[in-house]
């Protein structure tokens, strides 16, 4: 092709036809710029088509992680209340003498639970780590992504907290009073150690101060992580229909 064009200009120059000459190189300067353009504008075409599926993949990431959050939440926020109860329920035996401990009471008094919710946010690390924000053409999507892990901090503090009480302090107590060795009690294995280990003393354990202390204080650290939890709820349900909406677009 290159050829044929200097073929046409040199029959041009010894024709003496100057001014066609010079309008036949402006024309094919003229098309070679077009020619540039239009594979300019292709291989931009194609890079966007690349971001967009890159983008795709993104999203389906973002939507797991998210709906399998969700999915915890969920569960952990019918399990609160729960909890709350449980823990009321502890608080009711409070001054309580040894006539009134039945057996369950007993086991009631001797457990002890927290909640442990698990979150995904490997997508939402690896989004926020690196140049793959760039990569959400939405905005609103990219606001409601950097925000959230200020929302998922004060949630995951809080529950954190509760299980600290727990494990440091309801738990320490609670074993202070309760001989776990009463587990056995009915083990044909070792028919002879009740008789032999220190008794449980629950009448001290619901009769003692920091007992009394920690039920209160867990009792208001799961109130308030389950606000957080639903706050995050609320914010992950945002997400979750800001990229329903980027794939409708695409």
């Amino acid at each position: 092709m290159i050829k044929f064009f200097r073929n046409i200009r040199k029959k041009l120059l010894n024709e003496g036809k100057t001014s066609k000459y010079f309008k036949y190189a402006i024309g094919e300067i003229v098309l070679v710029v077009i020619g540039i353009l239009i594979a300019l504008q292709i291989n931009n075409w194609n890079e966007h088509r690349k971001e967009q599926i890159r983008e795709k993949k993104l999203l389906y990431s973002l939507k797991e992680d998210f709906q399998a959050t969700k999915s915890n939440l969920l569960e952990s926020l019918d399990y609160y209340p729960e909890l709350m109860e449980r823990l009321e329920k502890q608080l009711s035996y409070l001054g309580y003498n040894k006539a009134q401990i039945t057996d369950t009471i007993k086991t009631q008094l001797t457990s002890t639970f927290f909640p442990n919710t698990k979150i995904f946010d490997g997508s939402l690390n690896v989004v926020l780590s690196s140049e793959n924000l760039q990569l959400i053409s939405s905005d609103s999507l990219k606001k409601h992504l950097t925000a959230y892990p200020s929302y998922l901090s004060s949630f995951k503090e809080q529950e954190t907290e509760a299980k600290k009480l727990v494990l440091n302090e309801h738990r320490p107590i609670l074993e202070h009073y309760f001989s776990l060795t009463d587990w056995y009690a009915d083990d044909e294995r070792y028919p002879d150690l009740h008789s032999r280990t220190v008794p449980s003393d629950l009448v001290g354990l619901v009769n003692d101060r920091s007992f009394q202390n920690v039920l209160v204080k867990e009792i208001y650290h799961i109130a308030i992580t389950f606000n957080e939890a639903e706050t995050l709820l609320n914010r992950t349900d945002q997400i979750l229909e800001e990229i329903e909406k980027e794939y409708k677009k695409n």
